[in-house]
């Protein structure tokens, strides 16, 4: 039940992004100086949920593993044509970010010889795991490609994203870690 709720709440994050209802915030002797329902759930932490999956090189990436470093999260296919176009830019990111960021890109679907043999016909070098029976991308809520989520480093799902990026629109999802 647990993991329903923070599927569903991971999927209205996806869906919803930023949008906040605008509300007259009373001060704190209206509230007695507790948490308005507007502040508690600004606060509340969305865990993303831990998943262990295969990179190309056969090392198991585990997230809850990856708890030192701020990691964005890019779900992915070889067929898709603006996964395709930000693959270079995601590359991009990560070397300009290489000490506190790892970019992950979940391939959803696709075998191993078909990924590998992408990534060597395009020249990349990015961190890249396969999620080859769907498992990850369904528990995430995964519908269209590309969907990228910014995790920082205590393992919250800190903003998301379906569609595809700008480079720049990736240098502001890496700007929302804390320092």
């Amino acid at each position: 039940m647990k993991k329903l709720l923070l599927i569903i709440g991971l999927v209205a994050l996806l869906i919803t992004g930023c949008a906040t209802k605008t509300e007259e915030i009373p001060n704190e002797e209206e509230i007695g100086g507790q948490e308005t329902e507007s502040e508690q759930k600004k606060n509340a932490a969305l865990i993303a949920p831990d998943f262990k999956l295969e990179s190309l090189d056969g090392t198991t990436v585990k997230l809850s593993e990856l708890r030192d470093k701020n990691v964005i999260v890019n779900f992915w296919a070889t067929w898709c044509g603006y996964c395709v176009m930000e693959m270079p830019d995601l590359q991009k990111l990560q070397e300009a970010h290489k000490d506190d960021l790892l970019v992950l890109a979940i391939n959803v679907g696709e075998s191993k010889d078909v990924v590998q043999s992408f990534i060597e016909e395009n020249g990349l070098d990015i961190n890249v795991v396969l999620d080859e029976d769907m498992n990850v991308a369904s528990t995430y809520g995964i519908r269209s490609f590309p969907t990228t989520i910014s995790i920082n480093k205590k393992g919250e799902a800190i903003q998301g994203y379906t569609g595809m990026l700008t480079y720049e629109q990736m240098e502001q999802l890496y700007s929302f870690f804390e320092e």
